[in-house]
């Protein structure tokens, strides 16, 4: 598709020396992990079609040496951030969605909306007994959910499917969790799962009006960052909420499979350009360029 195909797509290839010039103050990069910056089996070292690829991993040293703070920001819990972080050398995230926002590897934590208004999403939880069997038996066949999938989540559930997710929240807020909210945070292969679907999603459940931008936001206000001392990628409509936050962001190409979606949300922004490659050859595609 051309840039002139649609007013809202800006494609970075178009616009390559322009975002090059104008990152001259840049600090960090938030990156989502799984079909960003890893493929969409949650790996680094291999491509969509499960080649090696080492590409994105070796730009990891230079970004390290040009000073840029690489903050992983992903829907998974900050213990499973931290063993990422460790496996790539980098020490700060946003987890379970712009959650918590955790600086050296754990030992600060911070909580970046009103945790006493949530309900009990956490392991056990009996709100999250409730909201699992709803959804399962409102959308049979084609949603799950398992109790051990939200061991070490503080506020945000994790579901695997393909239902109508306009459908999926207004039955939430029926039933009376209107300070609830579950998100589409992109496709996964992560599980093979025994239901009757096309493609799997990844599902959150999670508080009303927490999106990844909270975490940027509370880091920018908290280490004194400006707009255009960050930029972000990813690959997810969640993702893109970060671009109000940031001075440039990049989309993987993946996320045209939202086409319909994602048209809605890209009209709000003017900083959003996207990439000719996917997942982790599209991210090596922005950070090596910027890196030149």
């Amino acid at each position: 598709m051309s840039e002139t195909a649609g007013s809202c797509y800006r494609f970075f290839k178009d616009h390559r020396n322009d975002i090059k010039n104008g990152i001259r103050d840049l600090k960090v990069i938030y990156t989502d992990l799984d079909g960003t910056l890893f493929n969409d089996q949650g790996c680094i070292i291999k491509d969509v079609e499960e080649k090696y690829y080492f590409d994105a991993l070796k730009l990891l040293s230079h970004i390290k040496q040009r000073g840029w703070d690489l903050i992983l920001v992903s829907g998974r819990n900050k213990y499973q951030l931290r063993y990422n972080a460790q496996m790539i050398g980098v020490e700060n995230y946003i987890s379970e969605l712009g959650s918590e926002l955790v600086y050296g590897l754990g030992k600060d934590v911070h909580v970046t909306f009103d945790e006493k208004k949530s309900f009990d999403l956490t392991y056990g939880g009996k709100d999250l007994i409730k909201i699992i069997d709803l959804l399962m038996k409102e959308f049979p066949g084609k949603i799950e959910s398992r109790m051990e999938w939200s061991c070490y989540r503080s506020y945000n559930a994790l579901f695997f499917g393909e239902i109508d997710l306009r459908r999926a929240n207004d039955i939430l807020q029926r039933e009376g969790y209107k300070g609830l909210v579950l998100v589409d945070n992109g496709f996964s292969k992560l599980m093979d799962l025994d239901i009757n679907i096309n493609r799997v999603h990844i599902y959150n459940l999670m508080p009303a009006g927490v999106t990844k931008a909270n975490g940027v936001i509370l880091d920018k206000k908290l280490r004194n960052l400006k707009r255009e001392n960050c930029i972000a990628l990813g690959d997810s409509l969640e993702d893109l909420k970060m671009a109000a936050e940031v001075k440039y962001f990049f989309l993987m190409k993946n996320a045209l499979e939202h086409r319909e979606e994602l048209e809605e949300e890209l009209i709000k922004y003017d900083n959003v350009y996207i990439t000719e490659e996917i997942m982790n050859r599209g991210w090596n595609e922005v950070i090596s360029s910027l890196l030149e």
